[in-house]
């Protein structure tokens, strides 16, 4: 005959044994359930114990480390991964984590370089803490940010090449504005030419006609003179205006340059 205790106790067990039983499957539903989220997501995803070694590394973690399977990596460190200058760094963040207890937020790291491609992460870690505050471990979030540092290396590269573009065409304005005061000391010198050449031609002409027939050879040659004395006074005028033309634009072009410059400054 049965013991009613004893029954009661079997009944005891069977239940205590059927709700540990849902609590695993529970507990299996929820880690499958966890583990579709983090290796559906974009963001590397990573765990480590305190000696720095992985306990979890989701499908992007993996990736940027090119392997497929996790066992590949699990219980193995930076140094075991990496090259070594980059597992240094990763180190002296994770100790930060570990051994003082503080989060690294949105640090970005270098995580390969080949054949002059680098690969770059914005990273956050933070301590995994037990129940009364002690560090466990830490875990890890990466973003690839190489297209962005990319970026950034393009445009610090175009912005160097307009900065060299705009000396060089301040160089060249500069060297512009001087022209039309070259230009304009040399007219002034065709202009005094063309002065004392009309002088001659003065000259020879009353000399021509002073000799009578005996100058009339003179006296034709006084008129060519005379002529390319107007010719060359008429042609000074003409270099005066479009001097005058010359040094508008120039004031224009610098006028619109200093507004640049003062745009680009604001």
């Amino acid at each position: 005959m049965v013991n009613p205790a004893q029954a009661l106790d079997v009944d005891a067990l069977q239940r205590a044994e059927q709700e540990i039983r849902e609590l695993e499957e529970k507990l299996i539903w929820e880690r499958r359930l966890l583990r579709t989220i983090i290796d559906n997501l974009p963001t590397a995803i990573y765990a480590k114990d305190l000696e720095g070694r992985k306990i979890l590394a989701n499908r992007a973690d993996m990736d940027n480390m090119g392997i497929k399977d996790e066992a590949e990596i699990i219980g193995k460190t930076d140094f075991d991964m990496f090259p070594r200058h980059i597992a240094e760094q990763f180190f002296r963040d994770d100790s930060t984590v570990l051994k003082h207890g503080r989060s690294i937020v949105d640090r970005e790291e270098l995580l390969s370089e080949q054949d002059g491609v680098e690969q770059w992460l914005r990273t956050s870690k933070l301590p995994i803490r037990d129940e009364t505050g002690k560090v466990l471990g830490l875990v890890g979030f990466g973003q690839d940010i190489s297209f962005e540092k990319q970026l950034e290396k393009e445009n610090a590269a175009a912005a160097a090449r307009i900065e060299e573009q705009a000396k060089t065409v301040q160089h060249m304005i500069e060297d512009l504005a001087v022209i039309p005061e070259k230009i304009g000391k040399l007219v002034d010198s065709i202009t005094y030419i063309a002065k004392q050449t009309k002088m001659v031609s003065i000259n020879a002409t009353i000399e021509a006609a002073r000799v009578g027939e005996l100058g009339r050879g003179f006296h034709v040659v006084a008129e060519e003179v005379g002529h390319l004395s107007d010719r060359s006074s008429e042609a000074a005028i003409q270099v005066g205006a479009a001097i005058s033309e010359v040094e508008t634009l120039v004031r224009r072009v610098l006028e619109v340059w200093e507004s640049s410059i003062q745009q680009e400054k604001r």
